[in-house]
């Protein structure tokens, strides 16, 4: 199978929130771990879904009164969840009735925490029960991670995260999940990222609650899934889903054994977006990709959503997203197109498209200078600060490997750091910044940590000449920058009211006021991948409705990009 294009598609993953994507096992002891038994129960009334149920039994987990028995956020990256306010979320144990107090911690940028306190000491085992109704969706809703719990083609799709709450704990269980499929059609099918039907793992808490469940009438791809991989998908999306699943199944396998990761299991889940907007998320040894029927996918569309996502399985850094996101996104970034073209699926112009393109979206985001912590702050409210790590990640790592190849006289490359800090990370202990500074620095001399640092300021990067191949050169160009002209925030949740107009921007130019609300708009994240796109609005002020259009890019600024040279023939382009 070959890709080509380049979609306008947004991918999301655990590792922009501070590194919390689990692994599949926790760390290991002389003692059996205890076991977590889960039954979900989906419900659904002439075809449409309903509610999941839910009943969790923990195996003595001797929790003393004032202490968490279980968590989950009531808002994660800005997804709402089941929340379970007052006594939706109920416990038992071998005295009884338990009864819990909620308490919510401080919020933080990437969620709001919701713990539930056993009110006295725990005896025995507690089986905890819970019901999570479906989230409530209208065309505008703001397109974000695939979290959430949504009704799809007379079932269900979401991660854990938002309805099954979860021990405050770090050790791994013996989890046992069993599906109770009575409720929905006949020959419906119950799936978890770790398996289809009832499933059994030694896996950590986190990973039950970062992970994802589908049931219902599901169709897949094989049609009999093996362990190894599946594909599911409750509606059927306008795409040959056998010659995708095959091209999947490929780069999948090329990907796992570049990081001398061979073996593992892998799904993949499709979710039909009754809101505006597509996107992808990867969670543990899977990920979820949404379609909508206003920007219908293709499988050249899909190619960079697909890539980038199965890339976040490997590179991984302890530590804060504002401090890490650089690296997750911007290795995903960076090894999702070399080994799309490594493995065939790519052709070297395909290559060169991608490369521009993600060197345009850096140079021209609004946001380039903001340091990483700056960006980290307004991440999940502000499109064009999602994108930073994403590029500047993606053209610092392509420096890096410049460097390292041009130090070596072409025998090593980011290859020969990636993939051991994979294997570092596989072991149970993924590398931090120092790790990674100190294993540059042994690359290339003490010049790692002054880039590293300038890259942390949000110092531009300038990519160095022999970047990726000796076929490629590096070249100066002009390129208009991204500017909206008011606050991103204003096309957040309802109503959507203009605010923060820039004086003099094209914006204002174009008739914009402040106060004007926001009925139709064109999605920023369109804005900054297309570069000749404009701003297509529909505003309603005082009673009456207007039409603004204009074309959201400034004054030109300088930017690079790779060029083939001119009689260097494609053999000498090894990447």
């Amino acid at each position: 199978m070959r890709f080509t294009g380049h979609g306008r598609w947004l991918s999301w993953s655990l590792a922009l929130m501070g590194g919390l994507l689990p692994g599949l096992t926790g760390a290991q002891s002389e003692t059996p771990p205890p076991a977590l038994k889960l039954e979900l129960k989906p419900h659904a009334t002439e075809g449409d879904f309903d509610y999941v149920e839910g009943r969790m039994t923990l195996e003595a987990p001797k929790v003393a009164a004032g202490e968490t028995l279980v968590k989950m956020p009531v808002l994660v990256v800005s997804i709402p969840t089941a929340r379970y306010d007052g006594d939706a979320l109920e416990a038992r144990d071998d005295a009884g009735d338990l009864p819990l107090t909620i308490k919510d911690d401080p919020p933080t940028p990437t969620m709001n925490e919701r713990r539930w306190l056993a009110t006295r000491a725990t005896q025995g085992d507690v089986v905890i029960t819970f019901r999570a109704p479906p989230r409530e969706i209208t065309p505008t809703t703001r397109n974000g991670p695939l979290f959430d719990l949504r009704a799809n083609g007379g079932g269900m799709t979401g991660a854990g995260v938002t309805f099954i709450p979860v021990p405050d704990t770090t050790f791994p269980y013996r989890v046992s999940l069993k599906w109770d499929l009575s409720a929905v059609a006949p020959g419906s099918r119950g799936v978890w990222s770790l398996g289809e039907g009832d499933v059994e793992a030694t896996v950590p808490a986190a990973t039950v609650a970062f992970s994802f469940y589908a049931a219902g009438p599901l169709n897949s791809f094989p049609a009999q899934p093996t362990p190894e991989f599946g594909m599911y998908w409750l509606v059927q999306p306008p795409v040959d889903t056998d010659q995708l699943a095959r091209g999947i199944q490929h780069l999948y396998g090329y990907m796992s054994k570049f990081f001398h990761d061979e073996g593992q299991p892998y799904r993949v889940f499709i979710r039909k977006n009754f809101n505006h907007g597509n996107g992808g998320t990867a969670l543990a040894r899977s990920f979820t990709f949404g379609w909508s029927e206003s920007t219908a996918p293709t499988l050249d569309s899909l190619q960079s959503l697909l890539a980038h996502e199965m890339t976040h399985n490997w590179p991984a850094m302890s530590g804060d997203h504002g401090d890490t996101a650089w690296y997750s996104e911007g290795a995903a970034e960076y090894y999702s197109i070399l080994l799309s073209h490594r493995a065939g699926v790519t052709t070297l112009e395909q290559f060169q498209k991608e490369v521009n393109d993600r060197a345009a979206g850096y140079y021209t985001n609004p946001y380039v200078r903001l340091t990483n912590r700056e960006a980290a702050k307004i991440f999940w409210s502000d499109w064009g600060a999602q994108r930073v790590p994403y590029g500047r990640g993606f053209m610092y790592l392509a420096k890096v490997d410049a460097q390292i190849r041009a130090k070596s006289g072409g025998k090593r490359s980011l290859d020969d750091l990636a993939v051991p800090m994979f294997e570092t990370k596989k072991a149970g202990a993924p590398p931090s910044i120092d790790e990674w500074v100190q294993r540059l620095t042994a690359e290339i001399g003490p010049q790692a940590k002054r880039d590293y640092d300038d890259m942390v300021a949000g110092k531009i990067v300038v990519p160095p000449k022999g970047s990726f191949a000796p076929c490629f050169k590096v070249v100066k160009h002009p390129e208009r920058p991204y500017v909206l002209g008011f606050d991103n925030a204003s096309l957040n949740g309802q109503p959507k009211i203009v605010k923060g107009l820039v004086k003099g921007s094209a914006a204002a130019a174009a008739g914009l006021r402040d106060g004007d609300e926001v009925l139709e708009f064109v999605d920023p994240l369109d804005l900054q991948r297309e570069r000749t796109k404009n701003m297509a609005m529909t505003v309603r002020r005082n009673g009456e409705q207007l039409r603004i259009e204009y074309s959201p890019r400034g004054e030109p600024a300088t930017a690079y990009k790779w060029e083939r040279v001119s009689g260097v023939p494609e053999t000498e382009c090894k990447l």
